[in-house]
């Protein structure tokens, strides 16, 4: 793990806490956002309050689409970090996901990491 995703984990982890972290899956999109940029995943429209980074958050890896899940707007360099609640996850669309795997809690099953993006 870079310095980078250490801090945003870091973010991640204390928006989350320990406890729920070790149930989810947290994906990273590695494209950086800028300040009032909107960005439309999933089924969430968020308009970036800063730069930063968007997280998705695997709520209930084990059920099938259409579940608890949720999106994370990280400030790049704050401690800032916004949770939007949503149902799908962002790699639905035809085109390659800039979405990738961050963290795999020790509860969520081995299998849900196979459906996410390539």
């Amino acid at each position: 793990m870079t310095i980078l995703e250490q801090r945003i984990m870091d973010k991640v982890r204390d928006s989350l806490g320990a406890d729920r972290l070790e149930r989810v899956i947290v994906y990273l999109d590695d494209d950086l956002k800028r300040a009032a940029e909107r960005v439309s995943v999933g089924d969430v429209v968020i308009d970036m309050p800063w730069e930063g980074h968007i997280a998705f958050v695997d709520l209930e890896p084990k059920a099938n689409w259409g579940h608890a899940c949720s999106y994370l707007a990280i400030r790049l360099d704050g401690d800032e970090v916004i949770e939007f609640a949503a149902h799908m996850p962002p790699f639905l669309k035809a085109e390659a996901s800039t979405f990738r795997m961050l963290w795999h809690g020790a509860l969520a099953p081995d299998w849900a990491v196979a459906i996410g993006p390539k």
